[in-house]
């Protein structure tokens, strides 16, 4: 049982996508439908409310181009706004198709009343909710409404570790050195402010500015060729090789760090030994470099710096302490509420056996009584007719007596 629990720990998140229709949106129950589906465990990645036009309704819904409802369809998807979600969860596609409920909300009301559809639709193409029924289908409609979502999934592994080299390293090294030039202030969390500002102007994948609506859509690119790796065998992130990444970065940062005090700390003394060959009437001429000239405020931003980096990593390591105990006592709850139950359940089993033999035992006390009654009434009737027919016997013998 433990094995099968820690896989299905470890299966990965798969992504959807889905619609608040305009019927729902136009009854209010955004809030409820988002709710039902934070209750199933879904989470949120994206969402956006937004209004098709009957263009943009016919591409979206162009694989049902040419059937007797699409004209109505297209009409009710542009008649009103929207609400586009991206919704990540273990089985993902399955789970909200169930959450939803039957196409039709009549049958869905039937035979699945606490649906989505069933509380919130109206009728057959009214139905408050849409769901991608095939990763496929979840890939090419996340790329419509989604362009900018990145669907791969997390690297692992050695893959992880040659991401944060190649991607994360260089930059973090150039921001680092713009800090260092820089030095925006000593003063605590200002230095990071500074540096995540640097970051976010600085980001090599900083999307480009532009309006949706002004996307060119190639039909060439609706298939899901594109998104081959959004797919749900996607093996499980390898946490601790992340974190083996992670902690090799840090200990490059801190490097770093080391030997630009060494550094700093070797051009002071140089220059201290220069002053003192000066005043003892030498001729040498004291050289200081600009960037490093105030060694001490250098000192205390980079000491400041690795502390709230330290506390952030304390933090976090507590935030995930602190997680996995909850985690832990839930599962200690859950089993134990689930021994509470089991043991309830023998013990209303042994009343009711008990109850069940008092029950026999009386049935078969009462009806050994009334045997026993039947026995002794029978026994009571043949000694009655045993006595009448002594008595007439008596009566013979005397009649005969008396004659002779």
């Amino acid at each position: 049982m433990a094995s099968s629990t820690g896989e299905q720990a470890w299966r990965p998140l798969e992504k959807t996508f889905a619609v608040i229709k305009p019927d729902a949106v136009r009854a209010g129950s955004t809030s409820a439908i988002l709710k039902a589906a934070e209750d199933a465990g879904f989470v949120v990645v994206c969402s956006k409310e937004t209004r098709l036009s009957p263009d943009r309704a016919g591409e979206f819904y162009a694989e049902h181009r040419g059937k007797h409802f699409f004209p109505g369809l297209v009409e009710f998807m542009s008649g009103g706004p929207i609400v586009a979600l991206c919704l990540a969860k273990t089985d993902a596609i399955k789970d909200w198709r169930s959450l939803m409920g039957p196409t039709n909300t009549q049958t869905a009301r039937e035979s699945s009343p606490h649906s989505l559809r069933a509380r919130f639709g109206t009728d057959g193409t009214q139905n408050a909710t849409h769901g991608s029924d095939s990763p496929a289908s979840a890939a090419r409609e996340l790329k419509f409404f989604f362009p900018n979502a990145i669907l791969d999934p997390v690297p692992e592994g050695a893959a992880a570790r040659e991401y944060i080299q190649a991607e994360l390293t260089p930059v973090l090294v150039k921001g680092f050195a713009a800090l260092c030039k820089e030095k925006p202030s000593a003063q605590r969390l200002e230095a990071i402010q500074w540096l995540a500002d640097w970051l976010r102007e600085n980001n090599p994948r900083k999307a480009n500015a532009f309006a949706e609506e002004d996307l060119a859509l190639d039909p060439a690119d609706e298939d899901a060729g594109d998104f081959e790796t959004a797919r749900a065998d996607v093996a499980p992130v390898d946490a601790a090789d992340v974190s083996e990444a992670l902690d090799d970065l840090e200990e490059q940062m801190k490097a770093a760090v080391t030997v630009q005090s060494h550094f700093r700390g070797h051009q002071a003394r140089r220059n201290a030994s220069r002053d003192r060959a000066a005043a003892a009437g030498g001729s040498a001429t004291t050289v200081v470099l600009e960037s490093h000239a105030d060694a001490d405020e250098e000192h205390a931003a980079a000491a400041k710096l690795q502390a709230t980096y330290r506390g952030h990593a304390s933090r976090r390591e507590t935030k995930k302490m602190q997680e996995e105990e909850a985690q832990a006592a839930t599962r200690l709850q859950s089993g134990f509420r689930g021994f509470q139950a089991r043991r309830e359940v023998e013990e209303r089993r042994a009343e009711r056996a008990e109850l069940a033999s008092a029950a026999t035992k009386v049935q078969a006390g009462f009806r050994g009584h009334q045997d026993r009654k039947k026995i002794a009434d029978m026994k009571r009737a043949g000694a009655g007719a045993d006595a009448t027919s002594a008595s007439e016997q008596g009566d013979g013998l005397v009649g005969t007596a008396e004659s002779a």
